[in-house]
């Protein structure tokens, strides 16, 4: 999408769709980004008079949701914003982005890829596929394989990141524990800890219950001893792809023969159909997100030549990780060149 024209028709769009349009800031306080893919690509600067660093806006979904949150608005609210982002070492995009803020439904995901797809067609290609992905699926499979929880939690941690996902799967499969070095600084801080007052404080919590989640960490969690059989079903889970009027059944199948107690229902996912428009939907076991926001529904819409896309999802928790009050949002997000 390159044009002036194409912008304006896709803001026509998303007006007559009810959204309405929500003014950005051009800057933000760099404790809202979390995002370690983001931080690398910040212009920030310093206010010594706020004793405070901020950054040209790097992405206009965060910015949306916390300018929303200002306006404590409590009902369903549909969105969009426009605007320049900027990021270290790539092309000074136009970013175009809408959400339903307050959403708690299924329908208002169909809403969002439904309203994807129009704009995708209409201005890009009729020729391309919706993938669609959910990282729960993900986080319920990990949960259920025999695993030590630090492992789990850093599997779980690492699933928008293929190259470190990866050689945290090489190390689970020689049965080695996730960092044995950080481990046994633990222990010899354990032991100093024990020395210390168990109803004393230290960063706000008791040392007894500090002494207690050591114990957790170091002693009670045993190391895996199954690694290349839990890598091996995270690995085949990792491969499904199929059309979404399967995946209810290719996935519990695969739940099935891998005896992981999980079970996807028809309605589990927004879109049931193998076809909206012209476009295929497919679903796809593992969908990366170019920016680390979302913890459920995972979607993009590609041209089959994978040149410019649409790529959106659930963001539940990230209002609450901003510090912000809890915000259940469903949005979608693309680009096109200035």
């Amino acid at each position: 999408m390159k044009s002036e024209k194409s912008y304006q028709k896709i803001t026509n769009f998303l007006k007559k769709k009810k959204y309405k349009e929500l003014s950005l800031n051009s800057i933000i306080d760099i404790k809202y980004i979390r995002d370690e893919k983001l931080k690398k690509f910040l212009f920030t600067f310093r206010d010594n008079k706020k004793n405070k660093t901020f950054a040209l806006r790097p992405d206009l979904s965060l910015m949306s949701l916390i300018e929303f949150s200002k306006r404590n608005i409590n009902k369903k609210s549909r969105i969009f914003y426009s605007g320049e982002v900027f990021r270290k070492n790539q092309k000074i995009n136009s970013q175009v982005g809408f959400e339903i803020y307050n959403s708690n439904n299924i329908s208002d995901e169909e809403e969002i890829i439904s309203n994807s797809a129009k704009i995708f067609e209409k201005e890009i290609t009729k020729n391309g596929n919706i993938s669609i992905s959910n990282l729960k699926l993900f986080e319920a499979v990990i949960k259920q394989l025999k695993l030590p929880e630090r492992w789990k939690s850093r599997i779980i941690y690492l699933r928008n990141n293929k190259k470190y996902l990866n050689e945290a799967l090489k190390l689970l499969e020689t049965n080695k524990d996730l960092d044995e070095k950080n481990i046994e600084l633990d222990k010899k801080l354990y032991e100093k800890m024990k020395k210390l007052d168990p109803n004393e404080k230290v960063a706000d919590r008791k040392v007894k219950d500090i002494l207690q989640r050591f114990e957790q960490k170091i002693y009670i969690q045993p190391r895996p001893t199954n690694g290349k059989k839990i890598v091996k079903i995270i690995k085949n889970f990792l491969k499904i792809e199929c059309p979404i009027n399967k995946a209810p059944q290719v996935l519990n199948k695969f739940f099935k023969k891998n005896k992981l107690n999980i079970q996807v229902s028809k309605d589990f996912f927004p879109l049931r159909k193998n076809k909206m428009g012209s476009l295929n939907v497919i679903f796809k076991s593992y969908e990366l997100s170019e920016v680390e926001i979302y913890d459920g529904l995972i979607f993009s819409i590609r041209s089959k030549k994978n040149k410019q896309s649409i790529v959106g999802g659930r963001f539940d928790s990230l209002s609450q990780s901003l510090g912000l009050k809890k915000i259940n949002a469903i949005g979608a997000a693309f680009n096109f060149n200035t």
